[in-house]
């Protein structure tokens, strides 16, 4: 059977059309491929950014938290280690030191460490201009292997550390000490720009420190003997009643009266009795341990706190004192006379159990010597006895 020419032609026709759209479908099913690929590429990219965004976001709160913490602290060697605690955390480092700056002795010194032997540290001590952290110190400036070739130096004093990198502790153009890093590769700029911060709030912490000391010096201490005031000597008076309650040890008080005080002012004038006052007030230091408080109770007279000691033995070193300031030559009353004190000495639990009682009993004891002359030590007993 024959075929006409138009069918032909419709036969011809619908092949072609079927044959091209049968060859255009795998082209655009490879597209489809493609686009879907590169979709799941940019979902697995952005759930990594959005990981790391994350991640970014909570070191930089950790950070800055740690910066609260460093800030807040007023201690200087708890500021010291909090500040190499969060370089540690922050930077990848082999060793760190925290130097601080000892301006009577003019030298830097290690106060907080990480990575070091604890053998070395006490030995690691720079003077200003010497090794990296020694120049750092000097110039106020950043030093790093290519700063400490730029300014001359070739040599580090010891072989067990030679730090990366120094950055000097300086605010208001006060040196408080150098921050040394060791770890063997070049910091990265924003591990620079980090450095910088955590230095400059170091320093910020260290000068708060020191001004948080002043305010709490002046507001505890007497301005003209510089030993402590009376409130200050009664708080920790009761710190100490509360420590013996616990431990069941004495604690001992002594009050002490200059022996014709107002003579030596009539003789020498007022501003020689202050004079008096502030050498006395030396050589009191100078017979105590540093664990007693001395205090100026007012005028002429003081008072001393002995923890864990009876008053035996504090009437003793009262009594050592009063003899060895015959050998020093304040000065003579109108008498003729040397200076001399008389003192009551108290304690607890024998005398009284609060600090108002130890105080009254001291100063019964007072009275009694002032009574027996003067230039003596009294011991407080139900019936006062001389020792």
């Amino acid at each position: 059977m024959l075929i006409g020419v138009g069918s032909l032609m419709v036969v011809l026709i619908f092949v072609t059309v079927f044959t091209r759209r049968g060859k255009g479908e795998p082209k655009k099913m490879g597209q489809i491929d493609i686009i879907t690929d590169e979709l799941d590429r940019h979902k697995r990219e952005n759930y990594h950014l959005k990981a790391e965004l994350k991640r970014l976001n909570s070191m930089n709160n950790l950070f800055f938290a740690s910066m609260i913490r460093l800030t807040a602290r007023l201690n200087p060697e708890q500021i010291a280690n909090e500040t190499a605690g969060l370089l540690v955390n922050y930077l990848e480092v082999n060793e760190l030191a925290v130097f601080f700056y000892d301006e009577k002795g003019k030298r830097l010194n290690i106060v907080a460490a990480r990575g070091l032997s604890d053998n070395w540290i006490p030995k690691i001590v720079y003077t200003l201009g010497e090794g990296k952290v020694g120049l750092a110190g000097d110039k106020r400036l950043p030093i790093g292997r290519r700063e400490f070739d730029f300014f001359g130096q070739k040599k580090e004093p010891y072989q067990v550390f030679d730090p990366d990198i120094c950055y000097p502790l300086i605010y208001q153009d006060k040196l408080f000490g150098v921050l040394a890093i060791c770890r063997g590769n070049e910091f990265e700029e924003r591990e620079k720009n980090l450095l910088g911060v955590v230095s400059t709030m170091t320093a910020v912490a260290l000068n708060n420190t020191r001004s948080f000391e002043s305010i709490s010096f002046s507001a505890s201490t007497d301005p003209l003997t510089k030993l402590f005031n009376i409130g200050y000597f009664k708080d920790r008076l009761q710190e100490e009643l509360n420590r013996a309650r616990r431990f069941q040890h004495s604690v001992s008080i002594t009050i002490i009266d200059l022996d014709k005080f107002k003579d030596f002012n009539d003789s020498f004038g007022h501003q020689a009795g202050d004079q008096l006052l502030i050498k006395l007030a030396k050589v009191f230091k100078e017979h105590f341990e540093d664990t007693d408080i001395i205090a100026r109770y007012g005028g002429d007279e003081f008072i001393i706190m002995c923890p864990e000691i009876k008053k035996q033995d504090a009437a003793r070193i009262v009594g050592n004192l009063l003899h060895d300031l015959e050998m020093y030559d304040f000065g003579r009353v109108k008498s003729g006379g040397k200076i001399t004190f008389s003192a009551g000495v108290s304690s607890f639990p024998d005398d009284g159990g609060t600090v108002s009682e130890l105080v009254k009993s001291a100063d019964e004891a007072l009275y009694e010597a002032k009574g027996m002359g003067r230039n003596t030590v009294r011991i407080h007993y139900p019936k006062v006895e001389k020792i």
